[in-house]
Formats: structure tokens, sequence, C-alpha cells
């Protein structure tokens, strides 16, 4: 684990992790009996680089479907080059890649990962590596800033606090409610596919975390401060 401040901000280096946040969760959702496993992403997404790192690194397959691009994303190259099977669904919105995925695992006797990766005990693995983050910072933080998806790593992140505030900045889809007062949901101001331009002092994904990065020190928050950086 691996924290650094920049501009008077705690960060947390996931993206230093193959695959950054989501390879924490990988090891207690996938059903280890299985050869493959399937993902449904946005071309932007970081779980289909953790999903294909990690299953190059325990020998399994791991097969992407995402929207058709003229010019594939970075991300779906990076899956790529770390093993995975890419498809490259026409007219790709996300419940359609969804039905192609769910059909390819039918077929193929494979596991269907969540979107976001979006289980209880993903949740819980979150949840702990923010006591652990706690823990090294010598207490909770005042603040959490991230940028929100799916929606798992804020759940994650509210589970393993009682008193921080969290600032979720959400880039892509809307969180469900209810949420505690102590959570605030900023919906960033351009879309999902529109990249932060920003410039960070570590790699961030223009498309997510960087939006999360921008907000926290646009709102230049007080306290013990803590920006997680998911890849």
């Amino acid at each position: 684990m691996v924290i650094e401040s920049h501009n008077g901000i705690n960060v947390l280096r996931d993206d230093l992790l193959p695959g950054g946040t989501k390879s924490v969760i990988l090891p207690h959702i996938l059903e280890r009996e299985r050869w493959c496993y399937v993902y449904a992403s946005p071309v932007y997404g970081g779980m289909q680089i953790a999903l294909a790192s990690y299953c190059k690194s325990i020998g399994k397959q791991a097969v992407i479907f995402c929207a058709k691009r003229k010019v594939p994303h970075a991300n779906s190259l990076r899956a790529k080059n770390a093993g995975a099977l890419v498809y490259q669904v026409p007219y790709g919105y996300l419940s359609h890649t969804q039905k192609k995925a769910r059909e390819y695992a039918q077929q193929h006797n494979a596991q269907l990962v969540e979107f976001g990766g979006n289980y209880p005990i993903a949740i819980k693995a979150i949840s702990e590596r923010m006591r652990q983050v706690s823990a090294r910072l010598g207490r909770e933080p005042d603040v959490v800033y991230c940028a929100s998806g799916s929606g798992t790593l804020l759940r994650g992140i509210l589970s393993g606090t009682e008193t921080a505030r969290i600032v979720a900045v959400q880039v892509g889809a809307e969180v469900g409610n209810p949420l505690p007062e102590r959570v605030t949901i900023k919906k960033y101001h351009k879309p999902f596919e529109k990249e932060s331009t920003i410039k960070a002092p570590f790699p961030s994904c223009a498309n997510y975390d960087l939006k999360g990065w921008e907000y926290c020190l646009r709102d230049k928050p007080e306290g013990l401060v803590l920006f997680w950086n998911v890849l």
C-alpha cells in the first residue's frame, strides 16, 4: 500500500497495483473452479484491466465485451495486452454489451462478473482496505474523495469508515439511494467519455479517477484528506 502527499492531500496510489483497486476484490469474487471469466465493460473502465491482469496471474482466461470504436480505447488495449480476449460490439450500449457477455458466459460455462464487481464480499474487501488506510494515516480521514462509477468503491469506503465525510464524484451510473448524510455525490459536469484535462502528479485515468482529483483540488477540503486513486 502506497500513500503519498500531493498538494497537502493524502493519495492512495492503487494505480501502482496490477489492475488497480479492483485487483483487491477479484480473489474474493471469482469462482475458482471456472476456466474463464467474462465482463462487459465501458471502454474507459478499469475492471477490464484488473480482470485481465489477475486472470493472467492465475492461468485463467479473461473475456471482455465493450463498445466498438474506430480506435480501441487505451484501457481496452491494456486488457488485451494483459491476455484478455476483447470483443468489440457494434452499437455497444452497456446493456447491449452485457447481453453479449451473458450469452458468451452461458455458452462457455464461464463466470459472468457483475458490473463493477458489485458483490457484498467485494464491498467488504474494500472496507477492510479503507481501515488499513486509516491505520496507516494514524486515524480516520476527515474527508475521502473518490470517483464513483458502479458505486462499489463508495460503498466499501462508507463501510470502512465511521465519521469521515465522503465526496464521490459521479462519472458514470447513478449511485442508488439512500445514503447517509456524510456522503455527498457530485455529478461530473461532462459525460463519461469526456476526459478531464487537469494535470496530476501521478498516473490517473482521465475518464474516471482524474475527475475526482479535479474536484478535490477545486473544493480545497480542510483537515486530513484522502484521495483514492483507483487506476
